[in-house]
């Protein structure tokens, strides 16, 4: 009865984590009125010379990103956008990426959008989608 009783409780908490997660995602895309395409989409605009921009810091770009990816964090974009990238995507898609795509890329790619890039889209499942879908990833 005793194990019962944990296994309850347990399962209680784990459920209420999982919604906290699921909301906490949800609101934090949902706050910013941004395109998004997914994996096969993102890798055709590559293809066809998108640029790709990670937004997470600099030691999760190190263990993994897409390659050919450029490096600007969230607080750099937030400062203004950067000349580098201002000089190279000029006329061209821009991709976004975060790790799972629902917590910075979105304000990221809302950010470029506002600067007068509006070809600017997020990756929809973030690095891990990309990975998770067997998409090569470079490490530095």
């Amino acid at each position: 009865m005793v194990i019962a009783t944990d296994l309850q409780k347990h399962l209680i908490a784990i459920t209420l984590v999982l919604g906290c997660l699921v909301w906490v995602s949800s609101a934090a895309t949902l706050r910013y009125d941004v395109r998004e395409v997914d994996v096969s989409a993102a890798n055709k605009l590559i293809e066809s010379g998108a640029v790709v921009v990670d937004v997470r810091g600099k030691s999760q770009y190190k263990v993994r990103h897409i390659p050919g990816a450029i490096a600007i964090s969230i607080d750099e974009l937030r400062a203004g956008i950067p000349a580098r990238l201002r000089n190279i995507a000029r006329h061209r898609p821009i991709i976004v990426y975060c790790n799972h795509g629902m917590l910075v890329s979105p304000e990221a790619t809302d950010l470029l959008n506002k600067a007068g890039f509006a070809g600017a889209v997020k990756l929809k499942t973030g690095i891990e989608g990309w990975g998770g879908a067997g998409l090569p990833v470079s490490r530095t």
